[in-house]
């Protein structure tokens, strides 16, 4: 039966924990009902732990690690890439090649071009225009990506407020060639295991009712902006005398570099490697049963400087727990100010401290918060309806192709 169904070619930067490698199985597993899936990934970074856990909800999914793709500008690594992904492309024969990330952008787009792939698809999770490099490098990778939507049929943005990016802002796509489709939560990535008071996370770091615990979940790096994260935890415990932990859930090449920054500030931190009695703020590195840590968090942050939807924060508010984060990209379209979270200007840590403490002191505000995040996430960040809006474009495309 497999062989009746449309193929399609999925091509994603790495198989780790975080957004997009959580969006993309749950999302593939779903479609290979209509569509026949082979998913292709590169190798993970150091700091990075590969999500293989993912697949046991899909163990039928085909998967095949290209060892040599990793997160590299080396060109002559990116041309053996190009041909080990054109050499797929030839060998499974897809309808449709659909990528994630920006490597697999422009050598996945490249390769189903030159193999007349009849339909490329690219999803923009986030995007390199600003924040990540120099002015000069990023006005390259724009007109970069203006040659490549040249060559693509559709090009999936996953908030509005990244679609009037690329298609207003920077011009890299006119609008009929631009579906939003908002990332939808597989909520058996997110329950299933123990929670609260009884879950390993919390008996592992052993915190009591008393204590309000905060938490942000993202790579340490520098477009998630973790002096500002910094900045705003030094703020928070010189003026609140309410007890308070901060939970960094997440890894990268940045984290000693932060960690340093609270030793400076004479903030105690705890990491598997130096456990500390009492820190103010603990490094957990990367979290497989992320259920079970927002289960035990009373509120997340998030402190970038660019982001696409901000995955964590829907994940918490699902999870029913209020938010506090900068206002980038396309968060303003995942929060809704004042009633599920809150929104600061990026950068701004006067700002970001007030709010934040607003929900540290009051418990009252952070359950009504909280309540109103999990009511408005269940209905926004539906995984049905995503999945349902995939299949649709991919129907209506392979239609065009094929009048």
């Amino acid at each position: 039966m497999s062989g009746t169904k449309p193929r399609v070619l999925i091509f994603l930067n790495r198989l780790v924990i975080g957004g997009p490698a959580i969006d993309v199985i749950s999302m593939a597993g779903f479609l290979q009902v209509d569509f026949d899936i082979l998913i292709i990934y590169g190798e993970k970074e150091s700091h990075e732990v590969e999500a293989n856990y993912l697949l046991t909800q899909f163990p039928n999914l085909k998967i095949k690690k290209i060892e040599t793709l990793k997160k590299s500008f080396d060109p002559i690594s990116n041309l053996i890439v190009f041909f080990t992904v054109v050499k797929l492309i030839k060998s499974f024969n897809p309808s449709i090649i659909h990528t994630h990330g920006a490597v697999p952008g422009v050598l996945g787009r490249l390769a189903a071009f030159f193999c007349k792939v009849p339909v490329i698809i690219h999803t923009f999770h986030g995007h390199f225009f600003h924040s990540y490099l120099n002015s000069f490098f990023s006005s390259g990778i724009i007109l970069l990506e203006k040659l490549l939507a040249s060559l693509t049929s559709a090009i999936i943005a996953t908030s509005e407020s990244q679609t009037e990016d690329l298609v207003n802002k920077y011009k890299i796509a006119p609008l009929h060639k631009v579906a939003t489709i908002q990332l939808g939560i597989d909520e058996n990535f997110l329950s299933g295991y123990e929670s609260g008071n009884n879950s390993s996370f919390a008996q592992k770091y052993k915190l009591d009712s008393n204590t309000v615990a905060v938490g942000i979940i993202a790579r340490i790096v520098k477009v998630k902006n973790f002096n500002l994260f910094v900045e705003v935890v030094d703020s928070v415990l010189k003026k609140t005398k309410c007890k308070v932990v901060f939970f960094v859930i997440g890894d990268g090449y940045l984290k000693k570099d932060i960690q340093k920054q609270f030793t400076d500030k004479s903030i105690v931190w705890s990491d598997d490697e130096h456990i500390i009695k009492d820190p103010s703020v603990i490094f957990t590195s990367w979290v497989s049963k992320i259920g079970e840590a927002l289960s035990v968090l009373d509120i997340v942050l998030l402190t970038s400087n660019n982001e696409g939807t901000g995955l964590s924060l829907a994940e918490s508010q699902y999870c029913g727990k209020p938010v506090v984060s900068t206002n980038v990209g396309g968060v303003a379209d995942t929060v809704i100010d004042g009633e599920t979270g809150f929104l600061v200007p990026p950068s701004d840590s006067i700002a970001f401290t007030e709010k934040l403490l607003l929900l540290i002191e009051n418990i009252e505000l952070r359950q009504r918060m909280g309540a109103a995040a999990k009511i408005f996430a269940h209905e926004k960040f539906s995984k049905k309806t995503e999945v349902e809006n995939i299949n649709k474009l991919y129907n209506r495309l392979l239609k065009t192709d094929n009048p």
